[in-house]
């Protein structure tokens, strides 16, 4: 399910706010919330898995996609510059391009390749889906600890969703693949 805008009063749903600086936020046991800043009056809201399944990591796809091709671009003009101060003003956009990805709940691995893990739940354990930069879909995963050479193919089945992944990790449902 792709996260959409929605007022929290009364006004057009799914509003697309085109400039905003998201307020941290804190994730819950079962979902995670955006807050916005008020925009023409109205409160947003923005629920964020807290592990991914490899659908979900899909449909957040082409939004991860865009970032991270401006983050290898102002890395590229940043490593070319020589001037001190334009160094400084091209890393200051990649600050924000990178918070932008953490916002999203995914983890920017490699800003030269564009590798980006999500978080999720296989089979009952922690593990990362990967995305790389030019590859059209999500479409393998890694043990936390395995990283980019560890990555295997995705069997759908074999992940949970929040609620499940999260009863799976605390011992409250049982480690088996959902239908």
């Amino acid at each position: 399910m792709r996260p959409t805008l929605l007022p929290s009063q009364d006004g057009p749903a799914g509003t697309v706010v085109e400039t905003f600086e998201p307020r941290p936020f804190a994730r819950s046991a079962f979902d995670a919330k955006l807050l916005f800043p008020q925009y023409n009056g109205i409160r947003f809201e923005l629920t964020l898995p807290v592990f991914f399944t490899p659908q979900q990591a899909r449909e957040f796809l082409p939004e991860v996609r865009e970032i991270v091709q401006r983050v290898i671009a102002i890395k590229k003009e940043a490593d070319s510059e020589a001037v001190d101060e334009a160094i400084a003003e091209a890393m200051g956009r990649l600050e924000k391009e990178i918070q932008k990805l953490e916002d999203l709940g995914c983890v920017l691995k490699d800003m030269n390749s564009g590798l980006i893990d999500f978080p999720a739940v296989r089979l009952g354990t922690r593990v990362w889906l990967c995305w790389k930069h030019g590859e059209e879909h999500v479409t393998y995963w890694h043990g936390l600890h395995e990283g980019y050479a560890g990555r295997k193919i995705v069997d759908e089945k074999e992940f949970y969703s929040d609620d499940v992944a999260i009863k799976s990790l605390t011992g409250e449902a049982v480690s088996k693949p959902h239908s």
